[in-house]
C-alpha cells in the first residue's frame, strides 16, 4: 500500500521533538519516588549527625536540579540522579576518606530499611550509588566552603585526599537565568499537551531545557556503543546555555545551539577550557589535557548534531522524519514523536484543517479556506509512520 506522505513545516517539527521529550521525561510517581528516598535517606544522616550542629542537607543537583533529566537509553530508560550530602563541619575537623566513610555508612543503613526499595550499594571514586531496576542515585559527600563568600562546597577529588571546590547552587541559579526568557512561552506550548491546572512547576520545561535534553538525548544514541567516550553532561548543558539566544521554538533553537555552541570552547597555550559559570576558576575541561580524545570525541558528536538537525528539512514529508527520529533518539522518543503527530492530525481533522494536496500530500491548513487546490480529509484513525516493534 502506498503511504501518503505528510508536509512537514517547520513549526511541526519542533512539535515532534516536544513531543518525543515528553516521552522520555520524568513521571509524577518517579518523582515523587525521588524525593521520598532522598528524604529518608536525610533523616539517616540526620540521626549520623546529630551530634553536629549545622546546617546539614540532603539535596539534588545536575539534571533533576536543572530540570533536564533525560532517559538512559543504553539502561532500559532509567534515570540518574545526583545528590549532595552535605556536613556542615569546617575541614579541619574531618578527613576526605573520614567524611565519605560516613556517607557510605549511612548509605548502607537506608539501604537495608524496608521501605527504601533495597536498592544495590557501590562505592566509586568519589560518591556512594544507590542503584533500583529502574533508577541510579550518586551521593556525593561535601561540607560547606567556609573560606568562601559564595555557596561553595568542598568535595572530594578521585583519589579521595585534596578538597575541591564545587557550587550546585551557584551554577543552577546561572542556567535558570539564562532559561528565563523563553519560560511562559515554553509552558504554554507544554500546556497543550497537559491539563496546566496539574501539572507542578518541575514539568513545564522550558525551550533551553528541552534544547538540553534533546542534545543529551542525541550524545547517547550516537555513543550507544562507546559510552566511555561521551561528551560530558555539564559540558554539553553549559555549551547550550551559553549559545541559547532566547528563542521559543524548538527546532529553530537546536540548529541555532548546535551551530554557535563550539564558539564558547577556548584553546589557550594547548589546552581547551570551558569556565564554571558560578566559579570561574573551575575548568569543566580539565581532563582533555590527561586525554586528548575527549575533544575529538566532542567535536565529532557536534557535527553529528549539526548533521541531524540540518537534516530534517532535507526530508519532504514527516513520514520519512519519524525514521531520522528514531535513529538520532531512539525508539521511545519516537513514539512520544508519533503520538504528538497523531493528536496534530486529529486535531486539525476534527477542525477540517486537514487537507489531501494535489500529489498526494496532507498538508494542514491554518484555516479551512488557506488551502487552495486542495481536499478536506475525511475522519478515519491514523496511527503515524512508526511500524509496530
Amino acid at each position: 500500500m502506498t503511504q501518503t506522505a505528510l508536509a512537514a513545516p517547520v513549526g511541526d517539527l519542533g512539535h515532534l521533538l516536544r513531543g518525543g521529550l515528553a516521552a522520555l521525561d520524568i513521571t509524577q510517581f518517579e518523582f515523587e519516588q525521588v524525593v521520598r528516598r532522598y528524604e529518608q535517606l536525610g533523616e539517616v544522616l540526620d540521626k549520623q549527625w546529630s551530634s553536629t550542629y549545622g546546617q546539614n542537607a540532603v539535596f539534588p543537583q545536575g539534571s533533576f536540579k536543572l530540570g533536564t533529566v533525560v532517559r538512559n537509553v543504553h539502561r532500559n530508560d532509567d534515570i540518574d540522579i545526583d545528590l549532595v550530602a552535605k556536613r556542615d563541619i569546617a575541614k579541619t575537623s574531618i578527613s576526605q576518606q573520614e567524611l565519605k566513610e560516613e556517607i557510605g555508612q549511612a548509605v548502607r543503613t537506608f539501604a537495608r530499611t524496608p521501605d527504601s526499595g533495597r536498592p544495590n550499594v557501590e562505592e566509586s571514586s568519589r560518591c556512594w550509588t544507590l542503584t533500583w531496576p529502574d533508577m541510579h542515585m550518586d551521593v556525593l559527600p561535601a561540607i560547606p566552603n567556609r573560606d568562601s563568600n559564595r555557596d561553595d562546597l568542598l568535595i572530594t577529588d578521585t583519589d579521595v585526599r585534596t578538597w575541591l571546590s564545587s557550587n550546585p547552587t551557584g551554577y543552577a541559579a546561572w542556567f535558570h537565568a539564562r532559561m528565563s526568557p523563553s519560560t511562559l512561552t515554553a509552558s504554554a506550548e507544554e500546556a497543550k499537551r497537559l491539563d496546566i491546572e496539574g501539572v507542578p512547576e518541575w514539568r513545564r520545561r522550558t525551550t533551553l531545557q528541552r534544547v538540553v535534553q534533546a542534545l543529551k538525548r542525541h550524545r547517547d544514541v550516537h555513543f550507544a556503543e562507546h559510552l566511555h567516550d561521551r561528551p560530558a553532561s555539564i559540558v554539553i548543558t553549559t555549551l547550550a546555555a551559553h549559545a541559547y539566544a532566547g528563542g521559543t521554538g524548538l527546532y529553530d533553537s537546536l540548529r541555532q545551539v548546535v551551530s554557535q555552541m563550539g564558539s564558547y570552547l577556548e584553546w589557550s597555550d594547548h589546552t581547551w577550557t570551558l569556565s564554571n559559570p558560578a566559579q570561574p576558576a573551575e575548568n569543566f575541561l580539565d581532563g582533555w589535557a590527561a586525554e586528548p580524545t575527549r575533544a575529538e570525541h566532542f567535536f565529532e558528536w557536534l557535527r553529528a548534531a549539526q548533521d541531524t538537525f540540518s537534516g530534517f528539512e532535507s526530508k519532504s514529508g514527516l513520514h520519512e522524519v519519524l525514521p531520522l527520529l528514531e535513529a538520532s533518539f531512539g525508539r521511545r522518543f519516537a513514539r512520544g514523536a508519533n503520538d504528538a503527530l497523531s493528536e496534530t492530525l486529529d486535531g486539525a481533522r476534527h477542525n477540517k484543517a486537514l487537507r489531501m494536496q494535489t500529489g498526494g500530500t496532507l498538508a494542514i491548513a491554518s484555516t479551512a479556506s488557506a488551502a487552495q487546490g486542495s481536499r478536506t480529509v475525511k475522519g478515519h484513525h491514523f496511527a503515524g509512520g512508526l511500524s509496530p516493534r
